[in-house]
């Protein structure tokens, strides 16, 4: 085990960063996450703004 850790350890290192980043970007664009309501909500006040009646 300790061979392995010492030969591969920068790309399990690499390779756990990796997936905890696009784990953490697709909980932020998820469905009902905080960037996506963000964003949802910027495009009605544009709209709202926008209209002229």
């Amino acid at each position: 085990m300790k061979v392995i850790f010492e030969e591969y350890s920068g790309i399990i290192i690499t390779a756990v960063a990796i997936i905890a980043l696009i784990a953490v970007v697709g909980l932020l664009l998820a469905t009902n996450g905080p960037v996506h309501k963000a964003f949802v909500d910027l495009i009605d006040t544009l709209f709202k703004q926008a209209k002229v009646s």
